[in-house]
């Protein structure tokens, strides 16, 4: 009871009174490895559960949190055998039917994936956790009819619920508005925020009028932005409103399919910003570049997307070639004395401040993160390198964005493989240098 109510401390305290009397008692083993796992010791929940199977090999939910461990650590191939085992035991328990599909997706195992979440919702309908996976499926394989309405199961999924905003008013669902006053408001990061924001004029048309709460970084740059009656900073006291959507539930009120995604948002860089980045040092000749090699460090998969300065930076010098850091926070500290990058003294908590560097540039490559959405969005030639397994919004097989006309993609050919894309990627640089003389 302490467990399931979140007192993990007062949990395991007592899961270790029970183990001191009797070690092998594979139920405190398996639940003091599940607190691990939790906690985020992931070593250590894999070392605690494998002790629980070794005394208990037919327990199927031991197996499943074995392999949540495994995949946790990106133990890919292990994980997958162990949900077997799992499901060997316990064939229709829908959050491992879920796990394993999940896996699978990750793996490129697209197929596999998509069958055994068909499977999960056969057992149980309305598994959340398998709706919304398999929303992201679809929606990276062009299914947006299916993809954003199976979205929408986001709101019951495990990982959202600290987001869910509980409004007295009602959720709009594309409906004419009749001078309504609507609530847009952002949910997820920064890059997502600025990528939807191509919705206001859609609003607009179907008569609403906007009240716009979105994260603070963002503001200033999006004030300009035509029709909003109202801008709030996330966290401040919202006015009046007669309903609301969250700015990723547009797409679903909007009936958007790939060929009719609207045109990114038109973002105007504050003269102050613009005339500031203006007034930098600019080299007089040569293309500048600007580059940003990791994504927030907070999120699940960005050890997969982010790559390592010194990697990226060796692929990167060409003759003629000027480049610039477009990265904040952490990443930044990898610059080094031998370092060929100039810094931006941009503003890493005002979004505007970067946008008005990146219009002076010729060129942003960058990973998947916020700064691929500004650059898109500024209209600006932005080069993507993205993982083998991206997300959803960038699609497969295809080296251009219906959601940003200027951008590039590079993708890898198989996973943790980055070397093909920055050799592709010097490649076209080369070239690109070459057009310019």
């Amino acid at each position: 009871m302490l467990h399931q109510s979140g007192k993990l401390s007062e949990a395991e305290r007592l899961y270790r009174q029970i183990l001191s009397s009797d070690p092998g008692h594979a139920d405190a083993l398996h639940l003091l490895g599940v607190i691990a796992l939790q906690s985020g010791h992931r070593e250590a929940a894999l070392k605690l559960i494998g002790r629980a199977i070794a005394l208990r090999g037919n327990v199927g939910i031991y197996h499943a949190n074995y392999a949540n461990a495994l995949h946790l650590l990106d133990r890919f191939a292990e994980a997958i055998v162990a949900y077997q085992q799992a499901l060997a035991l316990d064939p229709n328990n829908a959050d491992t039917l879920n796990a394993l599909a999940h896996t699978l997706h990750l793996q490129g195992h697209f197929t596999q994936a998509r069958a055994l979440y068909q499977q999960t919702l056969r057992v149980n309908p309305h598994q959340a956790d398998a709706l919304l996976n398999l929303a992201t499926l679809q929606l990276l394989e062009g299914d947006f009819e299916n993809g954003w309405r199976n979205y929408e199961w986001r709101w019951r999924a495990s990982s959202y619920q600290a987001a869910r905003r509980n409004f007295a008013q009602p959720l709009w669902r594309g409906e004419p508005l009749q001078g309504a006053r609507i609530l847009l408001h952002a949910e997820q990061g920064f890059g997502d925020s600025l990528q939807f924001l191509r919705y206001l004029p859609l609003v607009q048309a179907a008569g609403g009028r906007i009240v716009l709460e979105l994260q603070e970084p963002l503001c200033r740059l999006a004030a300009a932005l035509p029709g909003i009656v109202e801008l709030v900073p996330a966290g401040k006291p919202l006015p009046g409103f007669d309903c609301h959507c969250p700015l990723m539930s547009l797409p679903l009120a909007c009936q958007t399919t790939l060929e009719t995604i609207p045109a990114a948002p038109s973002l105007v860089t504050p003269a102050r910003d613009r005339a500031t980045a203006a007034n930098f040092r600019w080299p007089q000749s040569g293309l500048r570049v600007g580059l940003a090699w990791a994504g927030s460090p907070t999120h699940r998969r960005d050890h997969q997307r982010s790559i390592p300065l010194a990697l990226l930076e060796a692929h990167l010098r060409v003759p003629g070639v000027e480049l610039f850091s477009l990265q904040t926070g952490e990443a930044a500290t990898q610059r080094t004395q031998t370092s060929a990058l100039t810094p931006l003294p941009i503003n890493p908590r005002d979004f505007a401040s970067t946008a008005g560097y990146i219009e002076q540039l010729d060129l942003v490559i960058t990973v998947d993160t916020a700064v691929a959405h500004l650059a898109g969005a500024l209209g600006k030639p932005v080069w993507l390198l993205l993982p083998a397994v991206p997300d959803w919004r960038w699609l497969l097989d295809r080296s251009d964005s219906p959601w940003y006309p200027t951008m590039r993609l590079f993708r890898q050919p198989e996973a943790d493989h980055w070397l093909p894309v920055l050799e592709a990627v010097h490649a076209a640089l080369e070239e690109k240098e070459r057009a310019r003389l």
